[in-house]
């Protein structure tokens, strides 16, 4: 009845004057029928005495039909009150008479009672027609009935009308209309109604506190409680079940203390909602022990409280103790309900439980609640997680009705036990689909590193009209950023704007995340320095923008510029730190950092540190002293380790260390056969073609095939990939004369081809074709004879960068004026003017 007019409120008739508005005045004799009317509790009763009523003559006066009327209303059942109305619609037909204001006052509190409040504003519009004039009675129980349907713009008619007769003045219609607005989302204009009363009582109070509470204004609530009891308005208990509601929402135990302290101080009686509120408030808070002991000093347990300790654990993540309480209320004789079961089964499937899922999945079947689909849904989650995923899909086979969340909860436990496919085909088999279920399979295309597909789904869904939420755009971000997809991410940033998609901290971080990836730090740091808030997170994908740069000084004045803003730095942000000072050489302010986390943060370097440290000081050509880290190390070096002195060592021409590195690696995982291929890279370097062969003939023999070099580039957001070597791009007629062009000019320009970069044992013409064949110089050729003069060409990289394309791309930048942006598996390279960002270090 939300689309229901009030226009009489507004532009009322004339109402006639009616001398009877509230009771009839007129006496009649009282006989036993009527008398005993107001002891009628059923139907049955009243229709009997109506019969009587009815033999006796009295059915046609007013007084005996306002005692009906008000005696159906009373009993407050849908078939009473449909019982009153034809009463009245009778009365009417025989007697040529509207009734009177009591009968339609009954009638609307009838109607509110029974949450039928469509009807009830249909009988007041009739009342208004009749030319009834309201009175203070008629507006509690009318805007109890627009509350109840949510009926915003017609409980703010009656409060144009409240106004405009003259009722202002009434506390109990005040307070329906400080209810109402508190009840409906209006809450400013609660508040407006409470500040111009002129008398206050415990109910005007407590509905503006809850409705403060419920719609997000916790402080305020809070604040207004602690000035009701500064005016000496004593609370109820339903107040401090707001109030406390409201703290908890805050999460100041320190306010909580305040707030619990003023119940026996003010001698407000405990009751079992009250005591249910506290457990709660005190879990949200923390005080996890406060609320165990409130919850066993609990003379009378009932099982809401039960049931809010239980899902306040499992939010936790305390889920032995959630399943304590079940325990306990199995021993007190207490019968869980389906919110409880829920909990347990939550509590199940954190533990990863099939012994305690199993006895709860009894439980359901025993006491037959598995017929509500959200506790299969949640008997599915459990199983998946622990494992059991053919008899999830029973269970799931099994559901008379399954909804769109039961086909989201196999499709989320496919994907977290690692089967994409299944995951897919689930998917692909729902009758309809929602938006967890596009953000499920998205974020799991992610997870896979299938960047395009995720990319490719996302535009389906939205030509299916669906709008995407934070949660897809964060997935949708990582993909981009993975892709290196400059064009892309700036499309995800416009649309995220044009749709006005929230962006919270996690949200902003993808973006300046992604924008670091697409090699455009600008607009990462444009991102990262509109954010309101920001976190560990945020400064750690702040600082990773400024490493892939190479800006290691940046990188650590940001780090500086967090701990003044008072944010505690954890272990992820120093292997942001330690990166951007490897790429920028800052051996010696790297050491330091390093040192500090101990000493100055208290962070013990984990084994992802000593791989950064490793890598910044091998790079520096401080081999002994990267392999003395090594072998000084707390903890047992792992292969990355080695790794990172292997890399050092080619970059070094250090073939004895490299060898050593690479027998590690090979006792700690010989399955890692890309360490095989730098070692054999390290052996054709400097020469040693018999031990290239050797390592891999070993290579050939375990069936490992070297990851060829791969680059991507962007053309009018159609992303193109070339393979060393191969020539088969369908371009490959335009993009071979350019390459040439190239080549001729970098050559005039003095650059001479490192043909230490050719692995293989060929004569030098051969491995000159070989060299300007890399894919980095085939996705240059092809930005350079597909994009207008003075754009940037972007190229993302599967592995580093070799020094002859590096050298190459220099000159190339300078001799045809472009910005040349190269992103390898390991940082960025902005090449502008013949000069590389990273200073060739």
């Amino acid at each position: 009845m939300a689309g229901t007019s009030l226009s009489p409120l507004i532009t009322s008739p004339t109402f006639k004057t009616l001398t009877n508005q509230t009771q009839p005045k007129t006496k009649t004799k009282d006989s036993s029928s009527t008398g005993s009317l107001y002891s009628c509790n059923h139907l049955t009763e009243l229709k009997k005495l109506h019969c009587q009523i009815t033999k006796q003559g009295l059915i046609h006066h007013p007084s005996s039909i306002t005692k009906l009327i008000s005696t159906c209303t009373q009993m407050g059942t849908f078939d009473s009150v449909i019982y009153a109305r034809k009463i009245l619609n009778q009365f009417r037909q025989d007697n040529q008479n509207d009734g009177t204001l009591f009968m339609y006052n009954s009638l609307i509190r009838g109607y509110s009672s029974i949450d039928l409040g469509n009807e009830a504003i249909w009988v007041y519009l009739e009342m208004l027609e009749l030319g009834i004039s309201p009175d203070k009675y008629t507006f509690p129980f009318l805007l109890s009935a627009c509350t109840k349907i949510s009926a915003r713009a017609e409980g703010l008619q009656v409060h144009g009308s409240v106004v405009k007769m003259g009722f202002q003045g009434d506390i109990f219609v005040l307070n329906s209309l400080i209810h109402f607005s508190s009840e409906c989302g209006e809450v400013v204009l609660g508040r407006k109604v409470f500040d111009e009363m002129a008398e206050r009582n415990v109910v005007s109070w407590t509905s503006l506190i809850c409705g403060y509470a419920r719609w997000g204004f916790a402080k305020e609530a809070v604040d207004l409680f602690f000035e009701m009891v500064e005016e000496g308005v004593r609370p109820n208990s339903v107040t401090m079940v707001c109030v406390i509601s409201a703290c908890a929402k805050l999460k100041d135990l320190d306010m909580a203390g305040r707030v619990c302290g003023c119940i026996g101080e003010l001698g407000v009686k405990v009751n079992t909602l009250m005591v249910n509120a506290l457990v709660d408030m005190y879990m949200k808070c923390g005080a996890f022990d406060t609320a165990k002991r409130l919850f066993d000093e609990c003379g009378e347990k009932n099982l809401v409280v039960c049931n809010t300790i239980m899902s306040n654990y499992v939010r936790e993540g305390m889920a032995r103790e959630a399943l304590a309480i079940l325990d306990q209320m199995l021993g007190e004789r207490l019968v869980p309900d389906r919110v409880t079961m829920l909990s347990a089964m939550s509590a199940c499937a954190q533990l990863g439980s099939i012994l305690w899922g199993k006895c709860c999945h009894g439980y359901v079947l025993r006491n037959g609640l598995e017929g509500w689909d959200s506790i299969s849904n949640a008997i599915i989650d459990m199983y998946m997680k622990c494992g059991k995923q053919k008899i999830a899909c029973a269970v799931f086979d099994g559901m008379a009705n399954r909804t769109v969340v039961s086909w989201n909860s196999l499709i989320a436990g496919y994907i977290r036990n690692g089967d994409t496919g299944s995951a897919w085909e689930v998917f692909n088999n729902m009758p309809e689909s929602d938006l967890v279920s596009w953000n499920t399979i998205i974020s799991a295309l992610v997870q896979e590193s299938m960047f395009k597909e995720a990319i490719e789904l996302f535009r389906m869904m939205q030509s299916e009209g669906i709008k995407a939420d934070r949660v897809t755009m964060v997935s949708i971000a990582s993909a981009c950023g993975y892709l290196g997809a400059l064009d892309l991410a700036k499309w995800i940033h416009a649309y995220i704007k044009k749709n006005k998609v929230p962006r919270d901290i996690r949200l902003s971080t993808a973006l300046v995340d992604m924008f670091a990836r697409c090699g455009d730090p600008l607009s990462a740091m444009e991102i990262f320095n509109k954010m309101e808030k920001r976190d560990v997170s945020a400064w750690t994908a702040a600082i990773g923008a400024m490493a892939m740069e190479g800006n290691g000084n940046q990188a650590i004045e940001l780090f500086n510029e967090m701990l003044r803003e008072g944010v505690k730095p954890d272990g992820v942000v120093f292997v942001g730190l330690l990166t951007a000072c490897s790429h920028g050489g800052l051996v010696e302010q790297g050491q330091d950092l390093f040192r500090s986390m101990k000493s100055v943060h208290g962070i013990s370097p984990q084994i992802v540190h000593y791989g950064c440290i490793v890598d910044l000081i091998g790079r520096a050509g401080l081999l002994e002293q990267a392999l003395d880290l090594i072998k000084g190390m707390p903890m047992e070096p792992n292969d990355v380790i080695w790794g990172s002195l292997l890399a050092a060592c080619r970059m070094h021409r250090n073939v004895d260390m490299a060898a050593y590195a690479a027998e590690r690696i090979k006792e700690l995982a010989s399955e890692r056969t890309g360490i095989q291929v730098l070692l054999s890279n390290i052996y054709a370097s400097a020469g040693k073609w018999t031990d290239v062969a050797k390592v891999r003939l070993h290579l050939k023999e375990k069936g490992a095939r070297k990851v060829p070099g791969s680059s991507s580039i962007e053309i009018n957001g159609e992303i193109h990939e070339f393979t060393s070597g191969d020539e088969s791009h369908p371009e490959m007629i335009h993009i071979a004369p350019m390459l040439d062009e190239m080549n001729c000019r970098v050559r005039d320009a003095g650059h001479a081809p490192d043909l230490t970069n050719v692995l293989l044992n060929v004569d030098e013409q051969e491995k000159e074709y070989l060299l300007s064949r890399h894919s980095e110089k085939l996705a240059m050729a092809f930005g350079l004879i597909s994009t207008n003069q003075g754009m940037p060409i972007r190229v993302v990289k599967n592995l580093r960068i070799c020094s002859d394309c590096h050298s190459f791309a220099k000159l190339a930048s300078k001799i045809y004026d472009r910005e040349i942006i190269v992103r390898d598996n390991n940082r960025f390279h902005f090449f502008q003017r013949g000069i590389c960002s990273c200073n060739d270090y």
